[in-house]
């Protein structure tokens, strides 16, 4: 079953490959491999992300405020066909503290809604409550298709909890031909060393996991995706800006 809602901490962490590798090492004697990506193998995600003509959902989100919240539509498929299945997603984030809700369509139920306004409607009814809420992000700000985003993503996960960690490498942008016709951009990370490690927990992270960081002296920033591709590429900012923890 698709799990429609998460309600988490996320903590972001930019590493190497060296300190990637060992990481993994490590932290296979505690978790399993997610099933998306089994045996560590990289699956891809793709992300169009949706703003307003004079991209005020991203700028009010990298000034940090205590509340912003965001949508996109996501996908592990490419080519993407119209049976397909997509996933709308409003992601929130309060105090530290991210709720993401979700809904599942085909393509082109999808692209009906998006394109032509045909509102999708669902046999459970937290979907269709989902659903309106996604539905009055888009018309209080005239959302349209703001950025594409993909990434190449290597996954753990916990059996006996929420606990989740993430390597993301391969961070390309594009904000010209946004949709899924193609899988091509800009890198986002100033060098194809770096991968953006999330750790994703409902709470404190486990002891084992905090002094393993701890020893690595690797500290948590404040990193979006969506974000630096805005501040890079559409504000001519730089690639240079992350604060790296060597060990």
């Amino acid at each position: 079953m698709i799990k429609p809602i998460f309600n988490r901490y996320e903590r972001k962490y930019i590493i190497t490959t060296k300190q990637k590798n060992e990481l993994i090492s490590f932290i296979s004697e505690h978790l399993i491999s997610d099933p998306y990506s089994e045996d560590g193998k990289a699956y891809t995600i793709y992300n169009i992300y949706y703003d307003t003509n004079d991209f005020s959902i991203i700028r009010n989100s990298i000034q940090k405020p205590t509340f912003k919240d965001k949508l996109r539509l996501r996908t592990y498929t490419y080519p993407l066909l119209d049976d397909d299945l997509v996933f709308l997603e409003i992601k929130k984030k309060f105090e530290g503290r991210i709720n993401k809700r979700r809904v599942t369509m085909t393509y082109k139920v999808a692209k009906d809604y998006m394109e032509s306004g045909v509102k999708p409607t669902f046999e459970a009814y937290i979907d269709n409550q989902i659903m309106n809420e996604i539905d009055y992000f888009i018309k209080i700000h005239k959302a349209k298709p703001g950025a594409y985003i993909r990434y190449d993503r290597i996954a753990y996960m916990s059996k006996t909890d929420e606990l989740r960690i993430t390597f993301d490498h391969q961070i390309l942008f594009r904000n010209q031909n946004i949709s899924f016709n193609s899988n091509d951009g800009n890198p986002i990370l100033s060098s194809k060393d770096l991968y953006l490690m999330e750790v994703k927990s409902e709470d404190n992270f486990p002891l084992w996991l905090a002094r393993k960081l701890s020893e690595f002296e690797l500290y948590s920033q404040s990193f979006s995706k969506y974000g630096k591709a805005y501040q890079h590429y559409l504000l001519g900012g730089t690639t240079d800006d992350y604060i790296l923890y060597h060990y």
